[in-house]
């Protein structure tokens, strides 16, 4: 009996050594991440009124903090962040809103806890064989709950991830086609309303 427990001690002992080990990996890889660009999906759904809501586009990301969106579908959408101002602009309205950038940005939630370093991260496999990651933050993370990474078959890619938002939606974002590091023009992060729009700030 005692042998069986010693022995089941040093497979969780095993387990977390390695959990730990693909969790620095992953993390060291990120921190020697500048720009990212590809396609997601993004799916918010909504226990209270019954609804899930899909969208999908393209994006680009300068790290740590600006970001560019676009979203084809359902309907177009812009939504650019130059780390000082965030625009976000819906053509088919040729209505533009400006404000303050430094918000939460849900875009960017994969990226706080591979930045962070005081962040600490549970890898498991789930049901499907897919590597997921737990996160823990130390820090306040009011607009964000439960988030949990997915990860490629040699867990050195985050390939999804989600979280409950503080309005308790579920939200959900795969990123595919994924370009690490590539060239990216300074003017994608930046916005000037086309002649016609109304801007509201």
């Amino acid at each position: 009996m005692q042998r069986l427990l010693a022995l089941l001690g040093l497979s969780v002992c095993l387990a977390a050594a390695a959990s730990d080990s693909l969790w620095q990996n992953l993390r060291a890889r990120y921190l020697s991440l500048k720009t990212l660009s590809g396609t997601f999906t993004e799916n918010i759904c909504s226990e209270q009124a019954g609804t899930c809501t899909p969208f999908e586009g393209k994006f680009s990301i300068s790290v740590p903090a600006k970001y560019r969106m676009e979203v084809t579908d359902p309907q177009q959408q812009l939504i650019v962040s130059d780390s000082i101002n965030l625009w976000v602009y819906l053509p088919d309205q040729k209505l533009a809103q400006k404000q303050p950038a430094g918000g939460f940005a849900p875009v960017l939630a994969f990226l706080g806890p591979v930045l962070d370093s005081t962040a600490t991260g549970e890898v498991t496999k789930d049901s499907s064989g897919t590597y997921v990651v737990k996160v823990k933050m130390d820090e306040d993370m009011s607009a964000m709950n439960d988030l949990v990474l997915e990860l490629n078959e040699t867990a050195t890619r985050i390939t999804g991830f989600s979280f409950v938002d503080g309005w308790g939606n579920k939200v959900h974002f795969g990123l595919y086609d994924q370009q690490w590091n590539p060239t990216l023009s300074p003017k994608l992060f930046k916005f000037t309303p086309p002649k016609g729009t109304t801007v509201e700030e």
